[in-house]
């Protein structure tokens, strides 16, 4: 959620820390061909820095590495944010599942209003998002 013009280059060079930092395999072998430096996303750089929390007790993990993961936090719930419109949406849209079932899934009962509520409040929050295409007798209520 950029508020100042210096926000993104903050960001770009935390998620850089990061990633270096406890990116591990992964990011080196996709790193290792040069060109732009490709950095974990900001939900899984804040992941890697709790992981590695976890882990060892945080041993690894620096004073600078939770101030990284910290600024990251608020892009990381909008992943977060987007992830979970996306699941709502195919699992209604694209197999069938009633807003009841969304609900139950979510540890909410069965109650239907508080995963529309829910919901509607996501999109609120996710500016752009655009739900799927609806197939055919995908399910109603």
């Amino acid at each position: 959620m950029t508020q100042d013009p210096d926000s993104y280059a903050r960001e770009a060079a935390a998620l850089e820390r990061l990633t270096r930092r406890h990116g591990g395999e992964h990011y080196r072998r996709l790193n290792s061909h040069g060109g732009p430096y490709l950095t974990a996303t900001p939900l899984e750089a804040v992941m890697l820095v709790a992981k590695a929390l976890d882990h060892d007790g945080g041993g690894r993990v620096t004073g600078q590495d939770l101030e990284d993961a910290i600024l990251l936090l608020d892009r990381a719930r909008g992943e977060l944010d987007l992830h979970e419109l996306e699941l709502v949406d195919h699992a209604r849209l694209h197999h069938g599942r009633t807003w009841g079932q969304v609900a139950e899934a979510a540890g909410a009962g069965r109650d239907r209003r508080i995963a529309q509520t829910r919901y509607s409040r996501l999109r609120g929050r996710v500016p752009g998002y655009t739900p799927p295409v609806t197939p055919q007798g995908a399910a109603g209520a």
